[in-house]
């Protein structure tokens, strides 16, 4: 399978975000569309997965928050997959942890807007090199509302990415500012520091993408963002997203990714219960 390459990392490093092109096979694409279009429309029948939806600031539904915890058939396999294995072994460590999943959706015709921002924790960490993962099911254009970057954000001090994100609140436009605009099957990879937003989008197209936040176990250690215990249960929900996908892989599998639970982490075996919302409370100051 796709891996992503010593490049493509150079440039994240420069830049705050990085597009890997066609990573995820079309049998994977096909499900990830289906289920994501189900939770969609539970979402807009006022559903179970409803109450885990967050609006924008239009009013509209948006971000559907525990994406593992709301039933479905294509979360798990897709946090296993080999892709995300290794690039997080390689750009974060071997003690990686998953440490957050969220489906967000631009309904066509009206959807939610994303103001200017960083990501949450972005003043309580250093350099490291902490990012979402970002999977496209459809393709994201200017036409239908994709993401904007400010290369180089990631790297700026609090205070001049804070204006700059006011700034954006006023007028969407922002010196530098670039589309991310990919492809289906493409992946984003956005630092939790750089400048990044959206428009409405107007068009007649659905726009979808699921993130994945990623922590490691010793920048925990040093900054505190969760307690040991919901690290510890988030070790064990990949550990089973793992093993969802080895025991139904897609026609497309070629490989799987071999992990090692963190020194001080527990081991999930199959028959052990599993806690699929797993919350990620912060730690008390």
């Amino acid at each position: 399978m796709r891996k992503i390459t010593d490049d493509e990392i150079r440039f994240f490093d420069e830049n705050g975000f990085v597009i890997c092109r066609g990573v995820i096979q079309p049998d994977e694409l096909e499900n990830f569309r289906v289920e994501s279009s189900r939770l969609i429309q539970e979402i807009l029948a006022a559903g179970p997965a409803a109450a885990r939806c967050n609006r924008g600031p239009e009013g509209v539904p948006y971000y559907l928050t525990y994406l593992h915890a709301n039933p479905n058939d294509f979360s798990l396999r897709l946090l296993a997959h080999p892709f995300i294995g290794d690039l997080l072994t390689r750009m974060v460590g071997p003690d990686f942890i998953p440490c957050y999943e969220s489906l967000v959706f631009k309904l066509p015709g009206r959807g939610s807007s994303v103001p200017w921002h960083r990501d949450g924790n972005s003043q309580q960490s250093g350099n490291e090199r902490i990012f979402n993962i970002d999977l496209y099911p459809d393709r994201s254009t200017v036409e239908n509302s994709c993401v904007w970057v400010v290369p180089g954000s990631h790297l700026w001090e609090f205070g001049r990415a804070a204006e700059m994100a006011r700034r954006g609140r006023d007028h969407f436009d922002l010196p530098g500012a670039v589309p991310a605009e990919t492809e289906p099957g493409d992946v984003l990879l956005h630092h939790v520091k750089v400048l990044h937003g959206s428009t409405v989008n107007h068009s007649e197209e659905l726009r979808r993408v699921v993130y994945f936040d990623n922590r490691a176990v010793r920048w925990n250690r040093t900054y505190n963002w969760f307690p040991d215990d919901v690290l510890a249960r988030r070790c064990l929900l990949y550990q089973y997203a793992l093993h969802q996908r080895a025991t139904r892989p897609y026609p497309s599998d070629d490989e799987r990714f071999a992990y090692a639970p963190p020194e001080g982490m527990p081991t999930w075996s199959p028959g052990d219960s599993i806690d699929l919302h797993c919350a990620r409370e912060v730690q008390p100051s």
